[in-house]
């Protein structure tokens, strides 16, 4: 069986197409953060399986990113790609990608960071988090969904003199593009603290909590707590609000 001419010309566009489909530059990503608090630059390799020199989300600097094409995301009709960014404090893996509508999506996501990078908070707190991202939708600068949990760990506080306040767990949501709720609890401690927290889009946020003690507890902090409302119940009140 003989090729005519067009049979030979449609296969060597086919393959020219193939080629550069292969060798796509990563930096064709770019311009598909401009409305994302996403920035990434230095990007060597394909689009497919490549790496950038710096990654960075609003005021959280990651450098070293790299990124691997995974075929089975055509079937939820997206392009996705397992994302890695950082390396400790920061820290940001798991499964980033854009559907037909042009929203992101991310899966099964791990972010390691310390309170602080939040900026000044209240009581001068600090922490270490780890936030575990089971699903998001971002539709420009702000998620239309994302739910969640999240460990804070090695918590404290100062009021007036430093406080431990020990381990925390809880979980998070956004829907329909509101407000982020999320609820916690500690998990040991001299002291039992349950709470919420409200974040909006501008990175206003309102925690609002109750502490009780277990038992006895030490002078120390019998004197910190002095310095917080107390409620009719013997609980001691935490309402502060602020801004990231």
């Amino acid at each position: 069986m003989k090729w005519s001419v067009k049979r030979w010309v449609a296969t060597g566009v086919l393959a020219f197409l193939v080629f550069l489909l292969i060798n796509l530059p990563g930096s064709i990503i770019e311009p598909y953060l401009e409305n994302t608090p996403a920035r990434i630059s230095g990007i060597t390799g394909s689009i497919w399986n490549g790496n950038a020199q710096n990654f960075s989300v609003d005021q959280f600097q990651f450098g070293h990113a790299s990124w691997r094409w995974k075929a089975t995301g055509l079937l939820k009709g997206r392009m996705e790609f397992e994302f890695q960014a950082g390396k400790n404090d920061p820290y940001l893996s798991g499964r980033f990608g854009m559907g037909l509508d042009g929203r992101l999506h991310a899966e099964n996501c791990r972010l390691d960071m310390s309170l602080e990078q939040l900026g000044r908070l209240p009581y001068e707190a600090t922490a270490n988090i780890i936030l575990n991202i089971e699903t998001l939708i971002l539709d420009g600068q702000w998620p239309d969904h994302a739910t969640g949990t999240f460990l804070l760990s090695n918590t404290s506080i100062n009021i007036p003199k430093r406080l431990d306040l020990g381990d925390f767990n809880g979980r998070f949501e956004i829907a329909n593009g509101s407000n982020l709720v999320a609820a916690f609890h500690d998990l040991d401690g001299a002291l039992e603290i349950n709470g919420q927290l409200d974040l909006d889009a501008q990175g206003n946020f309102f925690i609002d909590g109750l502490i009780t003690p277990r038992g006895q507890i030490s002078a120390r902090l019998r004197y910190a707590l002095s310095f917080l409302p107390r409620e009719a119940g013997g609980e001691y009140s935490i309402n502060f609000s602020g801004s990231l």
